[in-house]
């Protein structure tokens, strides 16, 4: 065994939520949802409940008594029991990320040997409870010991010394037991000489600002507790010493509804771990029961067909209830004050509510995440939402479009900047399901400015080029400089991560010394610049020439064929205005390339 003490300074970025407006129609429906059923079952005594959803933000309902006379109230704090056993896993992972221990490693690295506890056994066998190590606590003699002893304060190690033979051989099978997490407790203390309660505290509780929630006994209790009944007995007078201490970091946390869905909504939303310690959290494995497996203290469960993450957690006097749904991230939290109770089941059915009314999971964003500025008339289109009468949809800045259906077409301004789109149905009970599609949005390169020198032309843009000539792009001609090797126009086009620059200027080469094997031929066009027409004329007679009239990108848009003579008239026809370029030809033999301006 080996002993290290370690101060190991927590940093957590976590964000900052805009004011939201949980949707009245539904927290109606939600608080008489939590009446009707809390006047059905009567070994609840009180709860509380909260739902968060994104978008909307945190409802809080409650029902019942504390005790005669003193009705529950969102505020008041309950023990939750085993939901404490995903704060011990979430404080080990965060060990983990800062080196101080290792999952795979061994009880033996931290831990003397204890009876009927392998010590080869691996931090993550305990946390995910495949160690094997069999669960005394709640089972006599030691629960009726607990009981006997309410004031007692019980050591982890004298709790040890309860356990008896395993269930099984480390990482075979799977097997729920508290000992698994008073074991990981002892490690963290002596992985760095701090109480696990204390690692809570400073990693999780101080950044979310959670200050309804407590480890009893380690810490002073905070806030209004409500009074824990037992099998309809009310044992607020029976002190908590002996249960707490005896069950450690397995269940002897205190929260509120509300500060409970905030936990769960921040730490699966990536504020609190890496993404690798999520994979590790979220790691499911078989448990033997076909209707849930099994994380980092994690259940992935099914019930009435609906599939979400969550764990329940029972203690002498409370129980409590955790849901979050992995498509919307709604998160659901259900306290009682009472054991044994029907109190999971009004939890279930306050999240069936948000299923059943609020606009569900969505499919995926379908559209061009790549998107030049300038670009516009760029679709995007979500499958519908269930239960969306409407949809909303936020652009990145820059961007431009309307919708309130599940397709909108965006316009790209010149400004526009990379960001997510994100539609998300909204319906009378208000905003549900989205789907997020980052989008990158690539500048427009500058214009390009040629040169010539000789018979080479260069671009000021070292990469990206494409090289025109009246008869459109130059295959192959994609470097910086271009050796030209006949008279024409020229220009070239800067193409990067699919955006295109505008037109290059033109330079007219003129290749001297070269047979261009073209036919010498004197050519006069007038007026050039012109409005509606432009006579060329030559000084020999053409034969069968045929004249073709081309854009600045090379694109042929008029063509005269079967030219005979000396003069041809060449109509503007419903050219717009701009550059061009005109070519006549004789036999395949260029007779002359030039440019023409047509203007309004």
């Amino acid at each position: 065994m080996r002993t290290i003490l370690r101060i190991t300074i927590f940093i957590a970025f976590f964000q900052t939520a805009n004011a939201q407006t949980f949707n009245p129609l539904l927290g109606a429906m939600l608080q008489d949802t939590l009446n009707t059923y809390l006047a059905q079952i009567p070994n609840i005594k009180g709860m509380a409940a909260s739902v968060y959803i994104p978008g909307q933000g945190t409802w809080q309902g409650s029902g019942g008594v504390s005790y005669t006379g003193l009705p529950i109230t969102s505020e008041m704090e309950f023990g939750i029991a085993s939901n404490s056993k995903l704060f011990v896993s979430a404080a080990m992972l965060k060990l983990a990320e800062n080196g101080i221990i290792n999952l795979n490693s061994p009880l033996s690295t931290w831990l003397p040997a204890y009876p009927n506890i392998n010590p080869n056994i691996t931090i993550r066998q305990l946390l995910n409870h495949t160690s094997g190590i069999s669960d005394p606590i709640f089972l006599s003699p030691w629960m009726d010991t607990i009981m006997a002893n309410p004031t007692r304060v019980f050591t982890p190690v004298e709790v040890l010394g309860w356990v008896g033979a395993p269930f099984f051989a480390p990482g075979t099978s799977w097997g729920y037991s508290n000992i698994n997490y008073i074991l990981a407790g002892m490690i963290a203390k002596n992985a760095t000489g701090f109480h696990i309660s204390r690692i809570i505290r400073d990693s999780i509780l101080v950044p979310l600002n959670m200050d309804s929630t407590f480890y009893d006994i380690e810490e002073a209790e905070v806030g209004t507790i409500s009074h824990r009944w037992f099998n309809t007995v009310d044992y607020n007078d029976t002190s908590r010493v002996g249960l707490n201490t005896a069950v450690g970091a397995a269940g002897a946390m205190f929260s509120t509804s509300s500060e409970m869905v905030q936990w769960y909504n921040a730490l699966f939303t990536g504020q609190i771990l890496n993404p690798s310690s999520m994979a590790e959290l979220s790691n499911f494995v078989a448990t033997g029961n076909s209707t849930y497996t099994y994380g980092l203290r994690l259940r992935r469960e099914t019930t009435s067909g609906l599939t979400y993450w969550g764990h329940a957690g029972d203690t002498w006097g409370y129980r409590s209830k955790m849901m979050y749904d992995t498509c919307i991230g709604t998160v659901v939290c259900g306290l009682t004050n009472s054991f044994p109770s029907g109190m999971s089941a009004v939890t279930f059915l306050l999240y069936r509510v948000v299923k059943n009314h609020v606009p569900g999971c969505s499919g995926a964003l379908s559209g061009s995440s790549f998107v030049c500025q300038g670009q516009n008339s760029v679709n995007y289109t979500v499958p519908p939402i269930p239960n969306a009468t409407s949809y909303t949809w936020i652009l990145p800045s820059g961007a431009t479009g309307t919708s309130n259906t599940n397709s909108i077409t965006v316009n790209y301004g010149l400004s526009a900047i990379s960001g997510n789109i994100i539609v998300r149905g909204i319906n009378n009970y208000g905003a549900g399901g989205n789907s997020t599609l980052a989008i990158t949005v690539n500048p427009i390169p500058p214009t390009p400015v040629i040169t010539q020198n000789g018979n080479t032309l260069n671009s000021n843009a070292t990469t990206g080029n494409q090289w025109y000539n009246s008869g459109g792009s130059i295959s192959g001609a994609t470097n910086q400089n271009y050796n030209v090797t006949s008279s024409d126009d020229y220009y070239t086009i800067v193409t990067l991560l699919g955006c295109s620059s505008d037109t290059s200027n033109l330079i007219n080469v003129v290749i001297t010394g070269i047979d261009e094997n073209n036919i010498n031929m004197v050519i006069n066009l007038y007026p050039n610049p012109f409005f509606s027409h432009t006579i060329l004329q030559t000084d020999n007679i053409l034969q069968n020439a045929t004249l073709t009239v081309y854009n600045s990108f090379g694109q042929q848009v008029k063509q005269m064929v079967n030219i005979s003579g000396q003069t041809v008239t060449l109509f503007r026809d419903n050219l717009p205005s701009g550059l061009y370029f005109v070519r006549l030809t004789q036999t395949s033999k260029v007779i002359t390339a030039d440019k023409l301006i047509i203007t309004d």
